[in-house]
């Protein structure tokens, strides 16, 4: 069974080995990863693992193309190939994403057998906090983070919504992937039977449209969860600042992101069972001396940018709102 995954990446270094060591591990073995304006070594890191043949590693499109929008033009692209079509499952989603299996022993085969009539599966985001972390470290963000918005509660001014990224089936026959999830023809939906994260039939959608979330109360995390690293620890989130965002350059308003995203309501270690695991498929990576060596290299770029951007009185602007709100915003005292 092949499981492709698709995901546009940039500036993401520190924190690569850990996602794609999970993600290899849970059953996904057709990673395809498209890098663009790579300073950190995300891209020669990806490079030594495509050598590996750990993954497949691409230049975004974008490139070449002298657009942004990178997302987008890796999907355009990728819609051009016949290899989704071919593969048994595919899923698009992002390097600060972990998909979480709630059921069996936390890998892909769980969830497919818990819903084994679905041919598409719509995960719901659960977005992490900070979780009162200051300092980058090099270290694993499924074990560092704990801390997750409330599985219930609406953090949307007008409404309860939860973003999305989709499993889906090639007997499903989709017309074409987008970001979220793919559209299917008008007239084969009949082909399309899909559940949501609790296992739970959708037909509210329009399966027609790219699927970027769910209202309450259709979303669900009883089987599996896209944990959310949106903001990893406080300096951490300066490179994500600098690195800007991937789909809009010019959203600047790192204050704004911050505040959406910060919630740390629910204690969640539903992931933690597996970072043990994550420890030893990160470590037999690293076994590899040129890709140990361009990882530590990362560490290195991180922390030395993240000493120069405490320098710089915008970032140092940021620290100083981001310290205030988070005097005013404690963790969640129960557990998940």
């Amino acid at each position: 069974m092949r499981i492709t995954s698709v995901t546009p990446m940039k500036n993401e270094a520190p924190f690569l080995l850990e996602w794609v060591a999970y993600h290899r591990m849970i059953g996904v073995n057709d990673m395809l990863v498209f890098s663009n304006d790579c300073t950190d070594g995300t891209n020669l890191m990806l490079e030594r693992l495509d050598e590996m043949g750990v993954l497949r590693h691409y230049p975004n499109p974008s490139m070449y193309l002298a657009r942004d929008k990178h997302h987008l033009q890796v999907i355009r692209y990728i819609n051009t190939s016949e290899r989704l079509p071919r593969s048994d499952w595919v899923v698009s989603f992002d390097v600060d994403e972990f998909i979480c299996v709630n059921t069996g022993k936390g890998h892909l085969e769980d969830l497919f057998n818990a819903v084994p009539d679905a041919n598409m599966i719509v995960m719901n985001q659960h977005n992490f906090g900070c979780s009162d972390i200051v300092p980058f470290e090099d270290a694993l963000l499924t074990r560092q983070f704990q801390y997750a918005w409330d599985k219930e509660k609406a953090y949307h001014a007008r409404l309860n919504r939860r973003g999305t990224k989709t499993l889906t089936h090639q007997s499903a026959e989709a017309k074409a992937w987008h970001n979220h999830s793919p559209v299917f023809h008008g007239d084969k939906l009949d082909k399309v039977h899909c559940v949501n994260g609790s296992g739970i039939r959708q037909t509210e959608q329009d399966f027609t449209k790219d699927i970027k979330s769910l209202l309450h109360p259709h979303f669900g995390f009883d089987l599996v969860q896209l944990n959310h690293y949106a903001l990893r620890a406080v300096e951490t989130y300066m490179l994500k600042v600098d690195r800007g965002n991937a789909n809009h350059a010019d959203a600047k308003d790192a204050m704004a992101y911050w505040r959406r995203y910060d919630n740390n309501d629910l204690h969640d270690t539903n992931i933690q069972r597996m970072t043990d695991d994550i420890d030893t498929a990160r470590d037999e990576l690293l076994k590899d001396a040129e890709l140990k060596s361009l990882h530590t290299a990362a560490v290195d770029v991180a922390q030395r940018r993240i000493a120069a951007f405490k320098k710089q009185p915008e970032m140092q602007s940021l620290l100083s709102k981001i310290k205030r709100y988070r005097e005013n915003h404690t963790l969640a005292a129960s557990s998940a």
